[in-house]
């Protein structure tokens, strides 16, 4: 199995984390909380499907405290990226060989360009998770629906790149981990597919205070969904990434048999942490304005958001998200 290095430890970062040094893998965890809780208590993951428990989790407070790896799981919130890949510019060299793997398992579109530039020229795959978890206290993470990862592989120009042998080996040792890895050959599609799901429930779930069961269960709001998962389809159909017709009435099924679920986002905008708003909505309005085409009812989602998300940086937190100039995370992670 591979090394790794999970740099991220929340719900999503540990979910795939634990279950892959459960299953034998070499796998470390950086932590900026908790550090010494972790260590005394390990790491838990609760599950439907199998609790699992690390009593003695390689843990490091610190990028310098990484030892060298194959991959660099970073699962965390795109709003951190300016201080990741900082750090990851200073470290690459040292934690990955000439073969190494960035695995960025984030919402939104678009941030892969920078990691290859920040670990200097090295592969970077874009992970995708459709995982319903939550991490409920320092060292537990509750997984409470689904899992899956897709794997797509980032190439200049963003030109899809085919399925590479690395997305093969992580395919494999999550295979040996019990959780399903979905291989794409075309990243930007594979982002624009999950953006479908994100970009509706995702801001409505905090612009309504609602979970996904209380969205699913008005029929004016599934409508909305449904629009909004249209105008998606539309940017994604414009940058020559079309989406199959049969998507939006899937994810609206799968959404509907989920367990009652608060997003990530509003598990942010509740504990007042900046929201994810321009890798989630400004970047894809840019894109399809770049594309020709319009997206007023994610527009209207996404003033709204911004709104919010100043508010939250009102009270302490620095907004991550200026308004773009506009046209006239299945579940997410």
């Amino acid at each position: 199995m591979l090394r790794y290095a999970v740099v991220g430890a929340g719900a999503v970062g540990c979910f795939y984390g634990i279950r892959l040094a459960a299953a034998g893998a070499d796998v470390q965890f950086l932590l900026r909380h908790d550090v010494d809780v972790v260590r005394a208590m390990g790491l838990t993951l609760t599950s439907p499907e199998g609790d699992l428990h690390l009593a003695v989790p390689r843990i490091a407070a610190s990028w310098a405290q990484l030892e060298p790896c194959d991959v660099l799981l970073v699962a965390t919130k795109a709003t951190a990226n300016a201080r990741v890949l900082a750090e990851l510019a200073g470290q690459a060299d040292r934690l990955l060989g000439v073969d190494g793997t960035v695995l960025l398992v984030q919402n939104g579109i678009g941030c892969e360009p920078a990691f290859a530039q920040a670990a200097g020229g090295r592969a970077v795959l874009g992970g995708l998770a459709f995982l319903c978890a939550q991490r409920r206290s320092p060292g537990v993470v509750a997984h409470l629906d689904f899992g899956a990862l897709t794997l797509a592989a980032h190439a200049p120009g963003e030109r899809p790149a085919g399925v590479t042998d690395r997305m093969r080996s992580v395919q494999a040792d999550l295979a040996l981990a019990s959780t399903p890895a979905l291989l794409d050959d075309d990243l930007v599609r594979a982002r624009w597919r999950k953006l479908m799901w994100n970009v509706p429930f995702n801001p409505l779930s905090v612009i309504l205070d609602a979970s996904t069961a209380e969205l699913m269960a008005d029929p004016a709001t599934v409508a909305l969904v449904g629009r909004v998962m249209a105008e998606v389809a539309g940017a994604a159909a414009a940058e020559g990434r079309p989406l199959p017709d049969a998507l939006v009435a899937d994810l609206l099924a799968a959404t509907a048999r989920m367990a009652p679920y608060e997003t990530s986002m509003k598990l942010d905008a509740d504990a007042g942490r900046p929201l994810e708003v321009e890798v989630m909505l400004a970047e894809p309005l840019r894109r399809a304005e770049r594309a020709g085409v319009a997206m007023p009812t994610v527009a209207a989602l996404h003033d709204q958001l911004a709104f919010l998300d100043r508010r939250i940086a009102g009270r302490g937190v620095r907004s991550q998200s200026p308004p773009p100039r506009l046209c006239a995370d299945a579940p997410d992670a």
